[in-house]
């Protein structure tokens, strides 16, 4: 049995993942949730007991909605706002209507909760113990398991198991939702990111990277991270510039970017920040256009490999320190000096 196979004929769909769960894993698990819905399918987390993030993010899309309804045709309608609220009017073309005609009434979307599925993901839980407490024996009771992990010591206990630990439960749904033909949405897309953004995962750099620059390019964001969002925007323009030569990234931010996210480059120490310790990117190169006169580039980098640093001083002026620095060329355009820096690295012994 695929997962494809699985799924297909399956209407109730749960997906589960531990109180403690991670953020990767909450990323995996609201962007699975929602990926199967807009597929047509009634998805619901079978638990209450559930991270206080996915409570939340699942609220936001249940809030109460009021709904007003008449009968008879209608002539015109307008709105009056006032300070704490709105007048609603409605001008029917029939004068003969009555209260019978009106109605309203605080409607809900669909219950996000339920223990009423047969197939269920399990989303980063190895062991089938902690499933049965958070489950129920009952709910687990013909019901197919599809076991999603990165931990090797899982215990294999579904139908289907897919145990990766080397890369983000993130990236696993990401491939899944490709394998089983799932275009997914900007919502999708943005949990997903959300995930891959925080997982401390040790893994292939240059796939988690391709991966993310896919998402945003198709409709994700980085909305859902903490922080200002100015400054998540300007991420998201590194994330998409950037390119990857001998295991060394080097992204590019234009005048009109920073002026596009409502930034300045003070900003990118906080981008810089994200690269290394959140997305664990171990040698990269940001150029900026300043407007300096005359014009020229800048730049910043960061490496664990000694011997860039040394290549950089030598070369550029700046400011240097054991794992980086800042530098300034002598170009006017951050293209040229990008293929200036990459030419000049890849020259000679290393």
């Amino acid at each position: 049995m695929d997962i494809k196979e699985a799924i297909n004929g399956i209407e109730n769909i749960g997906i589960l993942t531990k109180k403690n769960a991670n953020i990767d894993a909450i990323g995996a698990s609201l962007a699975l949730f929602f990926a199967l819905r807009s597929m047509g399918k009634k998805t619901y987390f079978p638990s209450n007991n559930l991270p206080d993030e996915i409570i939340k993010f699942t609220n936001k899309k249940n809030g109460k909605q009021f709904q007003v309804t008449f009968s008879e045709e209608i002539s015109e309608v307008y709105y009056e706002k006032k300070d704490k609220g709105l007048v609603l009017y409605l001008t029917p073309k029939d004068k003969n209507i009555n209260d019978n005609n009106f109605s309203c009434r605080i409607i809900s979307n669909e219950d996000f909760f339920s223990s009423n599925y047969n197939l269920l993901f399990t989303i980063g839980i190895d062991d089938f113990k902690e499933v049965e407490e958070l489950c129920g024996a009952d709910q687990l009771f013909n019901c197919t398991i599809i076991n999603i992990d990165d931990n090797l010591n899982n215990q294999n206990y579904g139908e289907i198991n897919i145990i990766k630990d080397n890369q983000p439960l993130s990236q696993t749904i990401a491939c899944l939702l490709k394998e089983i033909n799932e275009y997914t949405n900007k919502e999708v897309n943005s949990f997903l990111l959300y995930g891959l953004s925080f997982s401390n995962k040790k893994t292939d750099n240059e796939k988690k990277i391709s991966t993310m620059r896919w998402l945003l390019k198709n409709g994700g964001n980085l909305s859902l991270l903490p922080g200002e969002s100015q400054k998540n925007k300007l991420l998201e323009i590194i994330l998409n510039n950037l390119s990857c030569t001998n295991n060394t990234y080097i992204s590019t931010v234009l005048e009109s970017d920073f002026e596009k996210s409502k930034t300045t480059s003070k900003d990118l120490s906080f981008v810089a920040e994200k690269l290394k310790n959140f997305l664990n990117i171990p040698s990269f190169f940001i150029l900026w256009e300043s407007k300096t006169s005359p014009l020229s580039v800048k730049g910043l980098f960061y490496t664990n490999k000694k011997y860039i640093v040394n290549k950089m001083n030598n070369k550029f002026r700046g400011v240097y320190k054991e794992k980086g620095g800042i530098f300034l060329t002598d170009e006017e355009r951050v293209n040229i000096a990008k293929e200036k820096i990459l030419s000049y690295l890849n020259y000679g012994n290393n």
